[in-house]
């Protein structure tokens, strides 16, 4: 069973044992490094993705200015530094959770119309995951931390 639920304490250790390969680091943060930014960032939420109650996958939601790079729309979220542990991989946590995403979005931050994120145009695999889960590729492109973004959004 494939829940979702805001980051608390207890799920620190799991973090702490969350090895993502070179190439995934190209594309995302660690969640650790996630987790330090969102102590001093007040528009971010730390969410675990859970199966069975373990930890195996971690995302953040940011209402925070940065959305602003992939949309113009005020009531919008910024999915950042999706990842699923490799452990979990190949399982299908990663489009369930999506589908999980849109109802923990309307449920949590009411005020937002759509989530809009930035995947980097060399990532395939993300790409088709969220391709599949409904983001929408709306041709908009800027350089990022790692070469050139994707902006797509998925309406709520």
């Amino acid at each position: 069973m494939i829940t979702l639920a805001p980051y608390e304490m207890k799920y620190r250790a799991a973090l702490e044992d969350y090895p993502l390969s070179k190439e995934h680091l190209t594309f995302t943060a660690h969640p650790l490094e996630l987790l330090e930014r969102s102590e001093n960032t007040t528009t971010y939420s730390p969410i675990v993705i859970l199966e069975k109650g373990q930890v195996a996958g971690f995302f953040v939601l940011d209402i925070g200015e940065d959305k602003f790079h992939y949309t113009e729309i005020q009531e919008s979220i910024l999915l950042r530094g999706y990842s699923v542990h490799p452990t979990y991989q190949g399982r299908g946590i990663a489009m369930i959770s999506m589908g999980l995403l849109l109802e923990y979005t309307s449920e949590n931050f009411p005020q937002v119309n759509q989530i809009v994120l930035g995947v980097n145009e060399a990532n395939k695999a993300a790409q088709s995951v969220y391709l599949k889960a409904g983001f929408i590729d709306e041709g908009k492109r800027f350089n990022g931390r790692s070469g050139v973004q994707i902006a797509m959004c998925l309406k709520l």
